[in-house]
């Protein structure tokens, strides 16, 4: 499983959980490298498309813009990114 370096994916109760399933082998991705990170890439996105400087009035407001934004990238990363203008890659 590749992971960020966000404290905890470190923590006791991972280590036991990783004790318990050693199947799973766990690779941390550099730190300070947000470029390589995909699900980063997508939060930037949406800050840049939805939430920095947004106009809703409420809050409702707000967490519709940012369910079509994420479901605009449901069947398919390039329709939902030409649909929003984006590109995340």
């Amino acid at each position: 499983m590749i992971l960020d370096n966000y404290g905890i994916h470190k923590s006791r109760k991972v280590r036991v959980w990783l004790q318990q399933n050693p199947k799973f082998n766990l690779l941390f991705l550099p730190v300070y490298s947000p470029w390589i990170n995909k699900i980063e890439r997508l939060w930037q996105s949406l800050h840049e498309t939805v939430t920095r400087n947004h106009c809703c009035q409420y809050m409702w407001q707000l967490l519709k813009c940012v369910e079509a934004f994420i479901n605009s990238f449901s069947s398919g990363q390039q329709p939902g990114m030409r649909k929003m203008g984006v590109s995340l890659l």
